[in-house]
């Protein structure tokens, strides 16, 4: 068909109807803005997951924190991983998922790296139609 596509033009789809990629728009931000050196404390970094597409997803979110720190998804700052299964997101809704990062008494001051992933998936959680990341980075004063 590239032939005749060539010869008699391809037939264009307006916008509203091509497929796109990205379904989401993802947006990070933390509450408080900052977390204490060297004291046991915590801070939510919210992910605001928006679905831009006409169609229903099932999200989850996935948010990772480097080796080596003294910050953690728990008490004792071991988690460096976490996911959380949001469900299903209807074409233009938007949902504010809260995932708490801990500091403890060996937690030194400087900014940490955290990268979010958000996965729309199919068929339950085990299958991963598409993803968007973003990273953010968490100050400690």
């Amino acid at each position: 068909m590239g032939i005749w596509n060539s010869i008699f033009g391809e037939e264009k789809k307006p916008e509203s109807e091509k497929k796109s990629t990205n379904p989401f728009n993802v947006s990070l931000k933390f509450a408080p803005l900052r977390l204490s050196a060297n004291r046991k404390n915590s801070v939510d970094l919210i992910v605001r997951v928006e679905n831009k597409s006409p169609e229903i997803h099932l999200v989850s979110v996935d948010a990772l924190l480097p080796k080596g720190v003294m910050l953690g998804f728990d008490d004792a700052c071991i988690n460096k991983a976490t996911e959380k299964r949001v469900g299903e997101l209807k074409s233009g809704d938007s949902v504010e998922v809260p995932v708490r990062v801990f500091a403890n008494s060996q937690t030194n001051s400087g900014n940490y790296a955290i990268e979010v992933t958000v996965y729309s998936h199919y068929i339950g959680f085990d299958k991963v139609l598409s993803y968007v990341k973003k990273s953010s980075s968490l100050r400690v004063v």
